[in-house]
């Protein structure tokens, strides 16, 4: 078996993928493995057979009982009282997560008290505290009262599953608490190395921000010690379009800008070489777990480890046994770290460097022939290794967060050194400031003008055109075909291979080639067609539909929003429209609607604005141009929103009932209402001033209602308007103000309701329901079903819902 390690990872990974898919048991999956085990000791004493597959089994088997074994850890009777208030004890398990208006704390639940009866309970618990001034240590055992609910599910397809990524790290529940009397400290304890080390870490993390400024201060330890939660989401996606976000947490090349200036010190203080291995190890392990233990810097820290014994103890160097041998440590602690996608970007990274770069460098190194020897072994490696890592992580990318950056070569070719010296300087002005504070902020005078130099380098490439390219979730054979590419080039070796066998692998790498190109075809977002696609996404208690004509365009109607977003200018817009978006491959909106201004409709608007070219807005005659809501204000922030747009050169132009919107000449889109007299005269309030479309393509059509409540639609009754529809989006998110004349003038097959999960105004109203029952109505619910997505050719309608039953 050629690098035995290597395979027998690949089959214990499998092992996990089958544990994780299925619901094998463990205890099964363990008296399997230990039958195989079994088998192999007794061909081993007998030799009466080869072990080898026998062994494979046994890994797949192992890979198998310990990801079932770790789902079942999870289990906890906590998700019994999830949706309502409780008393929970539990001690702090790990490192706060301070955040700019809260801290979050995984717990270790021990008792929970709910409707007067106390019980013993395990698991963890992901504890949400706001407005508390104090913050609380790893050890501390907490009194919490507070409300219990479980992680949302997915809502849309391909977006990012928080309810999946928690209970992967064992956390089912979660628990939303504020300062004050409801949490009480009773007691403390924990792990006292692991509780030294974090107390460690908050000192010289407080030093190495001394005299910074509070972004400077963010960044830095967010480079220095991985802590990223205090640092402002516009750092953290400029740093992930010019794909350098792995700067903000420490990573494989933290570890070896740390193994490096350790080496040079000990070089300083004239050390034997052979005291390298020894005096290194426990600094890096101690820097491995004062930075949290991440994929990156587990992966770094054991293959550095690895490497520098095997130096210290003469033996051969062995670079896949070594990243296999890493991978297989980390998947037998936390088997489901598997599917991280640090995990998966962290090797995949470390594979492209060891196996790609030598080939890339003797490539450029080719190309630099006849400058100076010197240059050429400065810059070649320089450009391969960047170029490495990316050839072998773009599609992981691209999957995960939709994106291409086109500058991150020369990004990284500067971060390097910058990030360097920024560390160096971290680290001393940590030093200094647990001598003497003043000191650390006399470093820290040189730090900041270091910090500011590289954010605006980054800044300035991220301004460049084309510094980004968005782009739809690749298929996954499109995934496997890259690499196979990428496996058959790291292997291919011309003088080492016969004719017919340079023969085979040029076919197969034309064969690989053709797949991909073919992928590529089907893959790429090609405009034009012959469906009407409508997407009406989960936003939660909102709105927002997202509309593909058959000729190419997208037309967006509203935003959704959730609380406060039109003040903090993250929710929906950056969180949930914007990435389902970039998922399926749309980075322009032809014409966006706000039907009317409420933040449940518009909130996300500020932020899409900002991050997709729109052409045209339409909006609605309440706000617009100085029009009043009538019994309702107009908020603030929505005129805000309206400058906005209005400065960055996008058209806003208010609409009203007779009014047509061209967006594809196959399409027919009507504005029903409102009345824009009746808005002039004030009689509406914001719900009822909301725009009303109706779209028809061919013999099928839709009518979108916003928020309208009984007297718009007493109006739309009056005004002997054609309504009917074959899709119906219910008003106002299911309210029980429908009227039954209404849907009776529609006539629809589909009904389709916007409404959030434990909404907190009892949509939809169970009359509502009814009502479209008594109708015989095909009836979706974003709640329940997650995105609705309705496709037609004219003629035929097709309508499914995208979440899991019982997902709720």
């Amino acid at each position: 078996m050629n690098r035995p390690l290597l395979v027998l990872t690949v089959f214990y990974a499998a092992g996990v993928l089958i544990g994780e898919f299925t619901d094998f048991k463990a205890s099964a999956a363990l008296f399997l493995a230990v039958l195989c085990y079994l088998v192999a000791v007794a061909g081993y004493i007998t030799a009466r057979w080869d072990n080898r597959r026998v062994i494979l089994v046994l890994f797949l088997l192992l890979g198998l009982a310990l990801a079932r074994l770790e789902v079942e850890a999870g289990q906890t009777a906590l998700v019994d009282y999830a949706g309502g208030r409780v008393v929970l004890t539990g001690q702090v398990a790990g490192e706060p997560d301070a955040r700019e208006n809260q801290v979050f704390y995984l717990l270790r639940a021990r008792e929970v008290i709910a409707g007067g009866e106390c019980r013993a309970v395990s698991g963890l618990v992901r504890l949400a505290l706001k407005e508390s001034e104090q913050v609380y240590r790893y050890g501390d055992l907490l009194r919490v009262n507070g409300l219990l609910t479980r992680p949302d599910p997915a809502g849309n397809p391909g977006l990012f599953d928080y309810r999946t990524y928690l209970e992967r790290q064992g956390v089912r529940v979660l628990l939303s608490a504020k300062g004050g009397d409801a949490v009480q400290k009773t007691g403390g304890g924990g792990n006292p190395v692991y509780g030294a080390v974090l107390r460690l870490k908050e000192r010289l993390s407080a030093a190495a921000a001394a005299a910074l400024a509070p972004s400077q201060a963010a960044v830095l330890n967010g480079i220095v010690f991985g802590s990223r939660g205090l640092i402002a989401e516009e750092t953290r996606e400029v740093f992930s379009e010019t794909g350098i976000v792995h700067i903000l947490c420490v990573s494989g090349m933290h570890v070896g800008l740390v193994l490096g200036g350790l080496i040079a010190f000990f070089r300083l203080l004239k050390l034997p070489p052979g005291l390298t291995a020894p005096l290194a190890t426990p600094v890096l392990l101690l820097y491995a777990v004062m930075t949290g233990a991440g994929p990156a810097v587990l992966r770094a820290t054991i293959m550095v480890l690895l490497l520098l014994w095997a130096h210290y103890l003469g033996r051969e160097r062995d670079w896949s046994t070594t990243l296999a041998l890493a991978a297989l440590v980390l998947l037998l602690w936390k088997p489901r770290e598997l599917f991280s996608p640090g995990f998966q970007l962290s090797f995949a990274a470390t594979w492209g460097i060891l196996y790609l770069g030598p080939g890339l460098n003797n490539f450029i190194s080719g190309l630099m022939r006849g400058l100076p020897e010197g240059l050429i072994r400065a810059v070649a490696p320089g450009i391969a290794v960047p170029l490495a890592a990316q050839l072998a992580t773009v599609p992981l990318v691209a999957w995960y967060y939709n994106l291409i950056s086109l500058v991150s070569i020369p990004v990284n070719l500067l971060a390097v050194p910058l990030v360097g010296l920024i560390l160096f300087l971290g680290v001393f002005a940590a030093l200094l400031g647990l001598l003497w504070l003043p000191l650390a902020g006399l470093v820290n005078a040189v730090t900041g003008a270091v910090l500011d130099l590289f954010l605006g380098l980054v800044g300035l490439f991220r301004q460049l055109p084309g510094a980004v390219r968005y782009l739809a979730t690749p298929p996954a054979l499109l995934v496997a075909a890259w690499y196979a590419g990428l496996l058959a080039a790291a292997g291919f070796r011309p003088g080492k291979l016969s004719a017919a066998g340079r023969e085979r692998v040029k076919g197969w790498v034309a064969a690989v080639a053709a797949l991909a190109v073919v992928l590529l075809l089907i893959w790429w977002p090609w405009t034009g067609g012959q469906r009407l696609t409508v997407h009406f996404l989960d936003v939660g208690q909102g709105d927002s539909i997202l509309l593909q004509s058959p000729g190419g365009k997208n037309m967006l109607i509203d935003t959704g929003g959730w609380r406060d977003e039109y003040g903090t200018g993250t929710g929906t817009g950056d969180r949930v429209v914007a990435p389902y978006l970039r998922k399926i491959g749309v980075n322009r909106l032809d014409v966006l609607v706000l039907t009317h201004p409420h933040e449940d409709h518009c909130g996300g608007a500020a932020y899409l604005v900002g991050k997709f070219p729109v052409r045209l807005a339409v909006v609605s005659p309440a706000g617009a141009a100085g029009e009043s809501g009538g019994q309702e204000e107009i908020p603030g922030a929505y005129r805000e929103l309206l400058e906005k747009m209005s400065s960055a050169g996008i058209p806003v132009r208010a609409a009203a009932a007779g009014d047509l919107l061209r967006l594809d000449d196959k399409l027919k889109i009507e504005v029903l209402a409102p009345d824009e007299t009746a808005v002039k005269r004030g009689v509406y309030n914001l719900n009822d001033c909301s725009l009303v479309l109706k779209i028809t393509y061919g013999r099928r059509s839709f009518l979108f209602t916003g928020d309208i409540e009984l007297a718009a639609q007493e109006s739309l009754l009056q005004r002997k308007v054609n309504l009917e529809a074959d899709v119906l989006k219910v008003p106002h998110h299911g309210s029980r103000l429908l009227l039954p004349g209404l849907v009776e003038r529609v006539e629809p097959e589909v009904a389709v309701i916007s409404v959030g999960a434990h909404n907190n105004f009892g949509h939809p109203a169970w009359s509502t329901l009814e009502l479209l029952d008594r109708e015989g109505l095909q009836v979706y619910r974003t709640d329940r079903d997650g995105a609705v997505i309705i496709q037609t050719d004219g003629n035929r309608l097709e309508a499914s819902g995208t979440k899991e039953p019982g997902g709720i």
